[in-house]
């Protein structure tokens, strides 16, 4: 089985939670910023590389609210399993330039947003597992 991680960045603006989405590189499905983790990296490093070169956004890891999320891969030989762990980030500051700007939209939306254009039933799966967690998030996000 595959494995994956992915940051759920988020920002709390007065109550409402905002998180960042971006398009997949085709623009079909709006999708949070994820991949592989690479030699030496922790998954917590690996998922905050992966939000700035797919989205331009740097932040604050909260590894101890990790969730997994199951998901399918459409690769050239077919369809392969893959596990996704989401990491909320708390978001600290967005780029005007970024590795993969050119390939990718980015868009902050709320909540209830998300879940209208959430590209697939994995997306909507992390949305689940953060949503559960905002309770302990509001808390943390105010401290650094």
């Amino acid at each position: 089985m595959l494995r994956q991680v992915g940051a759920i960045p988020f920002v709390i603006r007065e109550t409402e939670p905002l998180v960042l989405m971006i398009t997949s590189r085709t623009h079909e499905r709006w999708i949070f910023p994820k991949g592989a983790v690479e030699e030496g990296e922790t998954a917590a490093e690996a998922a905050l590389r992966e939000a700035y070169e797919e989205a331009g956004i740097r932040g604050r890891m909260l590894d101890q609210f990790a969730h997994e999320v199951q998901a399918v891969k459409q690769m050239s030989d077919g369809p392969h399993d893959l596990v996704v762990t989401y990491i909320p980030l708390h978001f600290a500051e967005q780029h005007d330039e970024w590795p993969e700007r050119k390939n990718r939209d980015r868009h902050w939306v709320t909540l209830s947003d998300a879940r209208k254009i959430a590209g697939g039933p994995d997306i909507h799966s992390a949305l689940e597992g953060f949503e559960a967690l905002l309770p302990n998030l509001h808390s943390i996000a105010k401290t650094k």
